[in-house]
């Protein structure tokens, strides 16, 4: 697993690697491909993740 700060949840965490990483932070990008590389659990929520963002940069049908 990434260097988990102490006190803090790794979801959040891991949700904030990713804000970073998509916003062009290579550092963080990297912590997270090691991450999810070596952490099933993770790389689950990564995807998560990407899919929840993906659907909200998706602009609404309205029928």
């Amino acid at each position: 697993m990434a260097d988990v700060k102490q006190g803090t949840d790794w979801v959040e965490q891991l949700v904030e690697l990713h804000v970073l990483a998509e916003n062009g932070d290579a550092e963080a990008a990297r912590k997270a491909a090691d991450w999810v590389a070596d952490d099933p659990t993770a790389r689950a929520l990564w995807a998560s993740v990407e899919r929840d963002c993906e659907r909200l940069r998706q602009p609404e049908s309205r029928g």
